[in-house]
């Protein structure tokens, strides 16, 4: 009996984890708690995907990095992540490198937050509106952590940031969504 009970708290375990965000207030409902770099961005109550906020960074001379950013711990046996979140431009500066743009960049670090790899989730140059990137990841065997970068890289206008979502994906579940979009 004990190890059916047990058996049933692990596979309800599992279900809950397999959709929890890893991503804590994705949606700037609370202004920037759980995210660094906050004097490089603004929320807005105005321009938003959904709920109170986005999250905005602008530059209108200078053409520097500025990100926010966040470091999340991957679970045990995490095979693959996917990445999704609403970006908007606003007159964003084109320039001849593709990367100096609005971006959303994940970083896979060890356990001593050494780069392993990194994706780009997300660019965006010139106006747009609000735009769902989503992406599906495997991730690399000795990542502990996944850092997640919202940034406006070297070049200048406004990018919004909105609804950000960061969830685990079984072996199953990644070779599905790889394959449908192939």
């Amino acid at each position: 009996m004990k190890q059916l009970l047990f058996l049933s708290l692990l596979f309800l375990t599992t279900i809950t984890n397999a959709q929890t965000n890893l991503i804590k207030n994705g949606g700037f409902e609370s202004d920037f708690v759980d995210w660094r770099g906050e004097e490089n961005a603004m929320t807005s109550p105005y321009d938003k995907k959904s709920g109170k906020n986005s999250a905005n960074i602008n530059q209108f001379v200078g053409a520097e990095w500025k990100a926010l950013d966040q470091i999340v711990s991957i679970p045990k046996n995490t095979f693959a992540v996917e990445c999704s979140v609403w970006m908007k431009a606003d007159e964003i500066e084109e320039q001849k490198e593709l990367y100096k743009a609005g971006a959303v960049i994940l970083e896979f670090t060890d356990a001593g937050e050494k780069q392993i790899s990194t994706e780009n989730i997300a660019q965006a140059q010139g106006s747009t509106e609000w735009i769902n990137y989503k992406k599906a990841i495997k991730v690399p065997a000795d990542a502990k952590n996944i850092r997640i970068m919202l940034a406006l890289a070297q070049t200048n206008g406004t990018v919004f940031f909105d609804d950000i979502k960061l969830i685990v994906l079984s072996e199953a579940e990644y070779l599905k969504l790889t394959t449908e979009t192939k």
